[in-house]
């Protein structure tokens, strides 16, 4: 009877540790799905706001830089802040995925 009980406890055990990891990973799941990441340009002019996706959710552009920038300088600085709202972006997730990792 006992070896049974130890057995029972056990896999009481195992399945109460599996039950916190996998919520574990539906609040990893959650945070990655719902996160935004934003950057600034050098300057401040622009400021870009992307998705988990890495989709272009928000935009901000200074209207003085609207009106003294040419075209393709406004277009380059644009590039590069959504670039790098994106890099954040990946910085965002392999973080918490190494906290998740380390509460694991």
């Amino acid at each position: 009877m006992t070896e049974t009980t130890d057995l029972r406890s056990d896999l009481e055990n195992v399945y109460g540790r599996y039950e916190e990891l996998r919520s574990g990973v539906d609040e990893l799941q959650r945070s990655i799905a719902t996160m935004q990441v934003s950057a600034e340009s050098e300057d401040g002019a622009v400021c870009a706001t992307v998705d988990a996706d890495g989709r272009l959710v928000n935009l901000l552009l200074n209207p003085q830089a609207c009106r003294e920038w040419d075209p393709s300088t406004l277009a380059r600085v644009i590039v590069e802040t959504v670039q790098n709202a994106s890099a954040g972006k990946h910085r965002q997730i392999e973080n918490l995925v190494i906290n998740h990792r380390n509460e694991a």
